[in-house]
């Protein structure tokens, strides 16, 4: 693998593409200070994903794009590809060559590709990943960071070693699953809380499902019964309806007949009314018209008025004009003057024409305003008009409203004489209603009182029955928190049987010998001896780690687990073969065996098959269990050497003295107690089942009394229900015979509110009447004085009129007096120039001032001819508005004989009307009849809707035949009363139980899964390590070899050698360097000059890379400051690696030399590099 090409654009000062062929051996990069050579290193850095600008010799990382120059706009990108030959397959990717890509944009965004396609930066480091290519190796040693390399501290030089130790991936991946078994960590702890939390909550949910499922299987049937009571009484009163339809139909057919005949009188009346309101609109228009004409007649009385007016001031134009003219000619005599009094008339000029402009200006304001007022009034005019015909308009509505208004007061009257007549028929109707309720009501007394009787029987009965079930419901709840409380016994015991068998809480290394079943193995330690109750944390405290030892029969099972654990790198273990270990047992002085507090040797206090007494003696023979910490230390001193003591809470003193206590944070259950545990569970197991079976016998007794109860019950309740219905029938009728007095009371009383509210309403009718009419005259006052207001603003108008004319007049003549100011002032700028020219304008202007007054003549000549045509004008509009007056009254009297006609019409019209009135009245009580009864039936179809969720044509559906309304009533009191039996129903118990059921078995499953994983992963961690670790030792001593020889050959002598800080611990310990020239004493590194700091730097560079050679290295002014004979030894030593390229970024002519090619960086324009290639060999200069 080796580096082919770098190619450039855009990055930094390369705003041109540029390309550098990479060779084998040494490139040098040379170029004078500023030209960007180190720009090249950079591109290689940031190709490679360095994140730091720093790192780039920049503040932020957008600087990496061309920046622009005086001459040059700036580039909106950086492009830097690195090409590489991966022939040799060193990069774990398919491809021959690779390229390397990065972009970024002026927006911040970056882009990073592989042979073109996208990828991630990770991608790109995992790709050159321990290459030692990559931009925390040692590959790339930027400008001024060779002497980094020494100075820095020893934790920070690691990763060039751990680069070169081929390690960073393993680390990568080390640090990867720890992540995965954190996560994993939390993830259990999680699992193991909820399904702790589960176990609490299903017990309960299996009782509300069982009880929600009962509640469901009674609420259907109810629905069911309560929905064809209510189709039976929807079809009765359908019938009902039917028959007031039928009543409905034939009062119609009356009122059809009446109405038809109504309607030809009603056409007539409707006639003989359009042509009224016809004539109205003609008589409207006609007024309307005469109000045109003598406003057009007023008009051309004014323009009359205007004519002269113009041809005053046309006399004055003239006679103005003739003056002007004569000034003229008196001007042009004195055109002679010297040319200083035409200056200083120039200077009279100006100020004059400023006065006249100023006035101008003033006249302008000033006949604004009056235009303004002119507008304003004609607008008011405009407005004016509009309102007195509106008014005209409102009067007449207003007077038709009135007679409408009449009409209606008399048809109020009639309906007060037709009420009166009909108080009558109601008073009889309530005297019979009386008689009837009480009579029904002495029949219901008597049924209420046996009915009262047999309740109280029931109430006994009902007592003993709620008794009898409360045992039952008792006797269940006990039934069901025995087998809840021995599910969850028997599901713990399972658990920690479970954990038996599966080795859990062992160490992996336990597990897989166990379960491998070799031969000669006969168990671990804690599984081999019984441990008294109370004593279980005292005998594991004691045992410590060999609790998890294994016992075997010879030493040839021992090797053989031994070699199985190596193989399969299972972990590490302490095998105790019964034929081999030898047993010693402390001995106690006798005032120490029988201290308070004293309880013996451990190995005496527990249990076991004599044929291990050897393991169990050598194992506890030296422990004395004692019950406090006090006991512990006064028995210490009272024995001697190699006895250690152990209390009951698992406190340790040791024979040094040395004490050990405390308790960890999770008091989670140990290895000894799972048997005793286990032994605990299964009796009380067995003690549930016993109580379960009596509970059992008592429930079973309870629901033989129970069913005789309900027996007795269900007779005494159809006896009642039998009286239920008698008084429920008698109650219905007294209800309708109650409504039926209500309703004619209601309706007496309906009649008496309707003559309180038709007196009220003929009050009001004749107040609007009044109201209306008054209405009307204000409307015609208001119209009358809109039309006097309109004279008046007339008036106005033309006054403003004419002080508008006579201001423009004004206007007109301050801008004739400014234009000749500006022509006077011309003309005397003119004379100082030329007075020649000035005479021959001053011709020009009086030609013009004749022709004005010519214009003016003409002007006067055609208003005197016009005025002659007004005066005919007038004449004629006088004619037409005599004519309009005499048709206004021609339709006057038209209108008055169509409404003496009409009013014979109306006559019969009410009469009909009254005959309508009555038909209608009857069929309003049949519609009132028809109203409720639909009503009752919408309630009812609501209802099935509102409690059951159906529809009418739904609900017919479910229509059963064979229904009997009174059975159904019964059936349905019963299902309720047990329903309110059950109490608070969750019918979602149904669905969450179900839900909780099969989510605690997925959590258990994952809980298996996820330990399973932790396990893998531990295993996966402790690999890596191991590794790293043997990888990292084995190369950091090559390194340590190769940095002793080479420094010795770069300073020709000398002594230099690296240490780890932390031999116990070297994948974290920090790497000191230690260096003596030639000829000095051994120092800190720190104290040494530059140039040797430099070379020390360089002799660590050239071990790490004869230790793990890389295909590329790039060196940016390493050498700068050392001397010539170092440049030489460096450059020589350079030619031992023959299998790396070199590229070096140098001012040094001494390194030159040792280049296989060259290449040059210049700028020949300024801020812009440029490449030149050069192999050696080649003619140039330096």
């Amino acid at each position: 693998m080796y580096f082919k090409r770098l190619e450039m654009h855009g990055f930094k000062s390369f705003a041109e593409p540029a390309v550098i062929e990479f060779h084998e051996g040494v490139t040098c990069i040379v170029g004078p200070n500023g030209s960007g050579k180190s720009n090249i290193s950079d591109a290689i850095r940031w190709v490679l994903g360095e994140q730091s600008p720093k790192m780039l010799r920049g503040g932020k990382m957008e600087e990496v794009i061309f920046a622009g120059t005086a001459s040059r706009k700036s580039r909106g990108m950086a492009e830097v590809t690195l090409v590489i030959d991966n022939t040799a397959g060193i990069l774990p990717i398919d491809y021959n060559e690779v390229a390397i890509t990065r972009r970024m944009y002026r927006s911040g965004e970056s882009e990073y590709l592989i042979n073109n396609n996208q990828c991630r930066l990770k991608d790109i480091r995992e790709l050159i990943m321990d290459t030692g290519i990559g931009v925390e190796g040692y590959s790339i040693i930027g400008q001024g960071r060779i002497a980094d390399i020494v100075s820095s501290k020893p934790e920070s030089r690691r990763e060039i070693f751990e680069e070169a130790a081929g390690v960073v991936m393993y680390k990568s991946k080390k640090a990867e699953s720890e992540r995965k078994l954190s996560s994993a960590s939390a993830n259990l702890e999680r699992v193991n809380d909820i399904i702790g939390e589960i176990e609490s909550r299903i017990g309960g949910l299996r009782e509300d499902s069982q009880k929600a499922q009962e509640y469901l299987k009674l609420r259907d049937r109810s629905r069911e019964l309560e929905i064809n009571i209510t189709l039976r009484s929807v079809e009765k009163l359908e019938s009902s309806s039917n028959a007031a339809r039928q009543d409905i139909d034939d009062v119609s057919g009356k009122i059809g007949e009446l109405s038809a005949k109504k309607a030809q009188i009603d056409s007539s009346v409707n006639s003989n009314r359009q042509k009224a309101d016809d004539l109205d609109k003609l008589g409207s228009q006609a007024r309307d018209k005469l109000l045109q004409t003598v406003e057009e007649i007023s008009d051309l009385t004014g323009k009359s008025r205007v004519d002269n007016e113009r041809l005053g001031a046309l006399a004055k134009d003239l006679q103005r004009t003739e003056e002007e003219i004569e000034a003229f000619k008196d001007r042009k005599l004195r055109e002679d003057h010297s040319a200083s009094e035409l200056r200083e008339r120039d200077k009279e000029a100006t100020i004059k024409l400023n006065r006249t402009e100023l006035l101008l200006q003033e006249k302008i304001t000033a006949a604004a305003q009056i235009n303004a007022e002119v507008s304003q009034l004609t607008e008011r005019i405009d407005e004016n008009r509009n309102s007195m015909y509106t008014l005209y308009n409102r009067s007449a509505a207003k007077r038709s409203e009135a007679r409408s208004m009449e009409s209606y007061k008399a048809s109020l009257e009639q309906r007060r004489e037709q009420i009166a007549g009909e108080q009558a028929r109601f008073e009889q109707a309530k005297v019979d209603s009386t008689a009837d309720i009480q009579r029904l009501s002495e029949e219901k007394a008597a049924c209420d009182k046996s009915a009262e009787e047999l309740a109280g029987q029931l109430h006994k009965l009902r007592a003993e029955r709620q008794k009898t079930e409360e045992g039952i419901r008792e006797n269940e709840r006990q039934i069901s928190h025995l087998s809840i409380q021995e599910s969850r016994d028997t599901a713990r015991m399972k658990t920690i049987e479970e954990m038996e068998n599966n080795y859990e809480g062992y160490s992996g290394a336990v597990r897989f010998i166990m379960k491998r079943g070799m031969k000669g193995i006969k168990g671990v330690t804690a599984d081999l001896m019984t441990v008294p109750s109370g004593l279980e944390t005292a005998i594991e405290t004691a045992m410590g780690a060999s609790i998890q030892n294994i016992v075997c029969e010879k030493d040839d099972d021992a090797k053989a687990a031994i070699r199985a654990l190596k193989e399969n790198k299972a972990g590490r273990l302490t095998f105790l073969p019964v034929e081999s270990i030898k047993a010693a047992r402390a001995s106690l002085p006798e005032n120490v065996r029988n201290a308070e507090g004293m309880k013996g040797l451990a190995c005496d206090l527990i249990k076991f098959d004599k044929r291990y007494g050897d393991i169990f003696t050598y194992l506890l023979g030296r422990v004395a269990v004692v019950g406090t910490m006090d006991d512990a230390v006064s028995l210490s001193k009272k024995t001697g050497s190699g006895v250690r003591f152990v209390t009951l809470e698992g406190e340790v003193v040791n024979a040094s003295g040395a004490m050990t206590g405390g308790r960890y944070k999770n008091n989670t259950a140990n290895l000894l107690e799972r048997k005793k545990e286990i032994n605990m569970l299964a009796s009380r197991i067995e003690d549930l089942k016993a109580h379960a079976e009596e509970a059992e016998k008592r429930l079973k007794d309870h629901k033989a009394d129970l069913e005789q109860l309900v027996h007795s019950i269900k007779e005494k309740e159809e006896e009642a229900d039998d009286l239920k219905m008698t008084a429920s029938q008698l109650a219905v009728k007294i209800q309708a015979a109650g409504a039926a007095a209500r309703e004619t009371e209601d309706s007496a009383q309906k009649q008496k509110e309707q003559l309180v509210n038709i007196e009220k309403d003929l009050e009001k009718a004749s107040a609007m009447e009044k109201q209306l009419y008054d209405e009307a005259d204000l409307c015609d006052k208001e119209a009358d004085e809109a039309k006097a207001e309109a004279g008046r603003l007339m008036e106005a108008y033309e006054k403003t009129k004419a002080e508008a004319d006579k201001a423009a007049e004004e206007i007109t003549a301050a801008r004739i007096e400014k234009n000749r100011q500006d022509s006077e002032r011309d003309n005397i700028l003119s004379l100082l120039r030329r007075v020649e020219d000035s005479i021959k304008e001053l011709d020009i202007q009086i030609g013009e001032k004749e022709n004005l007054l010519e214009a003016y003549v003409n002007e006067r000549n055609d208003i005197t001819s016009g005025s002659a045509g007004l005066e005919d004008k007038v004449t004629a509009k006088s004619k037409e508005r005599d004519e309009l007056t005499e048709y206004i009254s021609r339709v006057t009297e038209e209108k008055s004989a169509i409404s003496a006609a009409n009013e014979k019409l109306e006559a019969e019209q009410e009469e009909l009307r009254r005959q309508l009135n009555d038909y209608q009245d009857q069929k309003y009580r049949q519609e009132i009849r028809l109203a409720k009864n639909e009503t009752q039936l919408d309630t009812l179809k609501e209802r099935l809707w509102e409690d059951f969720e159906i529809t009418y044509l739904q609900a017919l559906e479910m229509r059963k035949e064979d229904f009997v309304m009174s059975s159904a009533q019964k059936e349905s009191r019963e299902i309720r009363e047990r329903i309110k039996e059950l109490g608070d129903v969750n019918v979602g118990a149904i669905k969450e139980y179900a839900q909780v059921s099969e989510r605690y078995q997925f959590l258990t499953e994952q809980r298996k899964d996820i330990t399973e994983a932790m396990d893998q992963l531990q295993v996966i961690v402790d690999d890596m390590e191991k590794t790293i670790k043997t990888k990292f030792k084995i190369n950091f001593d090559q390194v340590v070899i190769n940095f002793e020889a080479i420094f010795k050959q770069l300073f020709g002598g000398g002594h230099a050698e690296l240490r780890l800080d932390n031999e116990e611990d070297p994948l974290s310990s920090g790497i000191e360097i230690i260096a003596q020239p030639p000829g000095k004493k051994l120092q800190n590194i720190n104290l040494m000059s530059g140039g040797e700091k430099t070379m020390t730097a360089i002799a660590l560079m050239f071990a790490v890379l004869k230790t793990r050679p890389t295909p590329f290295c790039i060196l940016d002014e390493v050498e700068a400051a050392l001397d010539d004979n170092n440049i030489d030894r460096f450059g020589k030593y350079l030619r031992n690696f023959k299998d790396i390229q070199f590229a070096i970024v140098t001012h040094q002519k001494a390194t030159m030399e040792h280049a296989d090619v060259l290449y040059g960086v210049t700028m020949p324009e300024q801020g812009i590099s440029k490449v030149i290639s050069l192999r050696m060999g080649d003619d140039f200069e330096l």
